[in-house]
Order: C-alpha cells, then sequence, then structure tokens
C-alpha cells in the first residue's frame, strides 16, 4: 500500500482540469458547489481520484489532445499497473498527444490500478495485503452503466466498508494488525461490465 503526498487542493485541481469540472463518459451529474467534481464530492482521496481518471482516459480515445491531458494527470499520481494485470494505458499512450509540459510533477510510487471485465453474474475476488495502522483506500470505476457490488473482506470474510451497488465509489479504513484482505466485486446486471480498481 503507498501513500499519497499530494495535497488535496492538487488533486482536485487535476480533476478539474482533466474533466472540466464534469465527469466524462455520460456519468449522472449533480449540481455541485463552485470547484467540486461531480461524484466525488466530499473526496479528495487519489485512490477515487485515479480512478476517475482512468474511466475519463477510456472515454477520451479518440481525442489524442484530451488524452494526453489526462495521461500527464495520471502520470502526476505516480499511478502504476498492478503487477500481473494488463495495462490499457499503454495503448492509449499510442495515440495520445502529451502536452509539452506536464501540470504537475509527478511521484516515485503512487496508486496501483488494475482494468478488467466481468460478465454477467459473474465475481472476481482480489486478495491484497494492507498495513497494520496505516489508512487504506480501495477504489472502483466503471465506464459503462453497469453497477457492479463492492465489497471488502478481512481475514474472518468480514465486510470492513458496507457492501454496495456503485459505479464509482471508495472503501477507506485502518487496519489493526497487517493482513490480508479480500476485494469482491460481482456483476449482478444482464450485460458485461468494465471496471477500474485502485489500491492507494
Amino acid at each position: 500500500m503507498i501513500h499519497s503526498k499530494l495535497a488535496p487542493m492538487a488533486i482536485r485541481s487535476l480533476l478539474c482540469v482533466i474533466t472540466g469540472g464534469a465527469l466524462l463518459g455520460g456519468w449522472p451529474t449533480q449540481a455541485s458547489p463552485p470547484g467540486a467534481v461531480p461524484g466525488l464530492s466530499g473526496t479528495s482521496e487519489p485512490a477515487a481520484a485515479v480512478a476517475t481518471i482512468l474511466v475519463a482516459a477510456e472515454t477520451s480515445r479518440n481525442d489524442p489532445r484530451r488524452l494526453g491531458r489526462i495521461l500527464a494527470a495520471l502520470d502526476a499520481f505516480g499511478a502504476r499497473p498492478m503487477e500481473g494485470s494488463a495495462d490499457p494505458v499503454a495503448a492509449w499512450r499510442t495515440t495520445a498527444t502529451m502536452p509539452d509540459r506536464p501540470p504537475y510533477r509527478g511521484r516515485v510510487l503512487g496508486p496501483a490500478y488494475r482494468a478488467g471485465k466481468l460478465d454477467p453474474g459473474a465475481t472476481v475476488r482480489l486478495p491484497q495485503l494492507f498495513d497494520g495502522g496505516r489508512t487504506a483506500r480501495v477504489a472502483i470505476a466503471t465506464p459503462g452503466l453497469a453497477a457492479l457490488d463492492f465489497t471488502v473482506l478481512d481475514g474472518e470474510a468480514r465486510p470492513v466498508c458496507p457492501p454496495a451497488k456503485a459505479r464509482n465509489r471508495e472503501c477507506m479504513w485502518t487496519p489493526l494488525f497487517s493482513g490480508r484482505f479480500e476485494i469482491v466485486l460481482s456483476n449482478p446486471s444482464g450485460n458485461s461490465a468494465g471496471y477500474y480498481i485502485v489500491i492507494d
């Protein structure tokens, strides 16, 4: 688990740069205070921010300049793919027009992300180790309309965050002891659903 060094204001600024103040890809929006990012109001955590950025990148693949700005924002978080997972970002970079000067400097390490797809009725379970006494964050975002069932279980299969049906959500907790947890995603819909999961 890696901890963010970006200040909350910098995170909000990055999100405003890439989204223009609104989420992409047809996500529902609601009235928000000036400067707030719809769908993420009240959160400035890097895991949720990176999940939003990944969805924004996928929905901007046909706009090389916008895609380049989004990938520069992703780089600023120091986000990296999880070991053993396919990385869609590598393919996006081949078509993106990167800005001459990235808006922010990146970090050596940052949140780890993973892209996946769930068939109708399918479930994926992702084991993950988290350090005791340090805040853990897991965020999920989906570019499509399907809402996935999302929860995180401790070593005794008890949820550390209330199970929820969501298209974008973050689970945050502080383990008392270092140990293995399990991230569980299920697709109750009748359609395949893509997702991005981010761990910080």
